[in-house]
């Protein structure tokens, strides 16, 4: 019975193509199962690797897009410090060379009518990027003049120091001052021109002269009133008031009468009133002439003389040529009516 169960089994085989086709794809794939289950621990290892690996990218790229924005951060940081370092190079000189500071203080000290008895340049002390010159100088004038001329020089962009100031009285010219001084001045050994910055500089207010010098003898301090702008050759004396041993004088200029005692101020060369007589008023003046202050005396004589008119309290004679009563209580130097 099992022999021919089987001669029926194996006829059947033959006898089906069917079954010739598929057993081999069966055979295949039952092959292909078999290797498939025997690489799943390794596929399973690499693609645990390739996870890994992924992760250790993302990482990196993290991490280069942070040192990238790191080193822009840097870039625009050391630009900035470039360009503050150029304004710095250029504030040490503003530009200028060593000639025109000199002609830019020269000028300035010229129209403030100011005497440069000393200008020394001392030699150089090199730095760490720059140089280090100083100057040594000493000018003669009067003290607002001096005052406004340090405002204007040390007022610059370019960097001014000073290492040393003194002041001192110059014998036998009243009103006159000596300033030494020691400067320090700055240059870099390279310059980079850079002025679009300057435009944010805010502007500077003009320095203004003081009103009152603090060296100057009580006479010469007193403001100058309306007589210190008109011209000792428009002003006449006309009169004389005496009291005691006291005079004060009348003088006229274009219409208008004005009675001044010793010590007030008269015309454009700040001229003081001396002395007054009943011949005259002498006024002394100051000049700048030739590069010096030089002082010369003025005096306004009486035009004419009158006879004894009336008094005024304790006062004695008026002499005057012209009509009308003189107003006590007007101030000297003040107009009177006349």
């Amino acid at each position: 019975m099992s022999v021919l169960q089987a001669l029926d089994w194996q006829g059947l085989v033959a006898r089906s193509a069917a079954f010739r086709v598929i057993m081999p794809a069966g055979l295949a794939l039952l092959v292909l199962v078999a290797g498939g289950l025997l690489r799943v621990p390794e596929l399973r290892e690499q693609r645990n690797s390739q996870l890994l690996r992924h992760d250790q990218l993302e990482r990196e790229h993290k991490s280069r897009a942070e040192q990238l924005k790191m080193l822009s951060d840097t870039q625009a940081a050391f630009a900035d410090a470039e360009r503050q370092l150029n304004q710095a190079r250029w504030g040490l000189a503003a530009g200028e060379s060593m000639s025109d500071l000199l002609d830019r203080m020269a000028a300035s000290g010229h129209a403030q009518g100011l005497h440069f008895e000393q200008l020394d340049v001392l030699e150089p002390v090199m730095q760490t990027g720059y140089r280090q010159t100083p100057l040594n100088v000493q000018v003669v004038g009067r003290y607002p003049a001096l005052r406004e001329w340090l405002g204007d020089w040390f007022g610059q962009v370019r960097l001014l120091r000073a290492a040393d100031m003194a002041l001192a009285v110059v014998e036998g010219r009243p009103g006159l001052l000596r300033l030494r001084l020691q400067v320090q001045t700055y240059h870099a050994k390279a310059p980079v021109p850079s002025t679009e910055w300057l435009a944010q500089l805010p502007a500077q207010a003009g320095v203004v002269a003081p009103a009152i010098d603090p060296f100057a003898t009580w006479i010469s301090r007193s403001p100058r009133g309306e007589l210190g702008s008109i011209p000792l050759a428009q002003l006449e004396m006309i009169g004389s008031l005496a009291r005691g041993q006291e005079y004060e004088a009348l003088l006229l200029a274009a219409g208008r009468l004005y009675r001044v005692r010793a010590g007030d101020r008269v015309g454009r060369d700040e001229g003081v009133v001396v002395r007054i007589d009943e011949q005259g008023t002498e006024v002394r003046e100051r000049l700048h002439v030739g590069g010096s202050w030089q002082e010369r005396t003025v005096v306004l004589a009486m035009r004419k003389r009158l006879e004894e008119g009336g008094r005024e309290n304790d006062e004695v004679p008026v002499e005057m040529d012209v009509g009308g009563a003189v107003d006590r209580s007007a101030g000297h130097g003040s107009t009177l009516q006349g």
